[in-house]
């Protein structure tokens, strides 16, 4: 699939300048290609910057945010259709500094299939904090992996451990040692995340660091990645996600086991492991 290079600007709402802190509340986003000029901005939920900024005003928030919306709204009118220099120049005159609470951080690139889709993933991860709630899915997935493992009879438990040296080490959340030597370590991965890049990005970085250990002589006898992943449907987007999570299976087996939480026999797959 072809990528575009897409442009984007967190957009920040600093209420006291005097103190230096800011919240981010929206995500601006050009790309010349497709000729979009579309943003995100938060406008509703305000109990998150209320509770930040003490003695805030929140009809000071909302006034601020509508206004600015609306006056992105009229930019991305005009523009609609026009050229690619337009369109980088109303990108540039929205985000030039400005003295207001609300400003534009530096811009950013980003290459993406969809440019939309990763508009809403920008937004969801610097104004959402969706990954934090992934985070939390990750950590539930650890926990269901743990209790799997309770009752069984091992030569030695399995526990956090960092693998590696000075120069380069990764955490595990289980791993199991005998004689000095990490012969097993088991991974818990949520991959149902909200985008196809995210679910790329996720399982790159493990990939990355498995291939790493293995060129330096340090990756346990057997890894296993208990994997959670998208939920199925008929939508584009989840035909999306899912062709992103068959691909990077197929990258995460070259380096390690692989079972699926989907899977009923999900729970018994993974004492096989632990035992065998």
């Amino acid at each position: 699939m072809k990528r575009f290079a897409c442009k984007y600007s967190v957009i920040q709402f600093q209420p006291y300048p005097e103190t230096g802190e800011f919240a981010n509340v929206g995500v601006l986003l050009v790309c010349e290609k497709t000729g979009l000029l579309d943003f995100r901005l938060e406008t509703r939920k305000t109990s998150r910057y209320t509770a930040f900024f003490q003695n805030l005003d929140v009809k000071l928030y909302r006034f601020a945010t509508i206004n600015l919306a609306r006056e992105m709204e009229r930019v991305r009118e005009l523009v609609t259709g026009r050229d690619q220099r337009d369109l980088m120049a109303a990108f540039e005159g929205l985000i030039h500094p400005r003295e207001t609470i609300l400003r534009f951080g530096a811009p950013r690139v980003v290459l993406t299939e969809d440019p939309i889709a990763e508009l809403d993933a920008l937004f969801e991860h610097y104004v959402r904090h969706g990954f934090a709630k992934d985070a939390n899915y990750e950590a539930r997935l650890e926990k269901k992996v743990r209790e799997s493992l309770k009752g069984l009879n091992l030569p030695a438990p399995f526990k956090t451990r960092k693998l590696g040296t000075d120069v380069y080490s990764v955490q595990f959340p289980l791993v199991q040692m005998i004689n000095d030597r990490a012969t097993k370590a088991i991974k818990p991965l949520y991959l149902g995340l909200k985008t196809p890049n995210a679910i790329y990005d996720h399982a790159d970085r493990w990939s990355i660091k498995l291939k790493r250990l293995d060129h330096f002589g340090l990756k346990p006898e057997k890894v296993l990645f208990a994997i959670q992943g998208p939920h199925p449907g008929d939508s584009t987007d989840a035909k999306k996600r899912h062709f992103a999570f068959q691909e990077v299976q197929e990258d995460l087996a070259q380096y390690a086991e692989i079972v699926l939480d989907q899977d009923h026999d999900s729970r018994q797959a993974i004492r096989d492991f632990a035992i065998q």
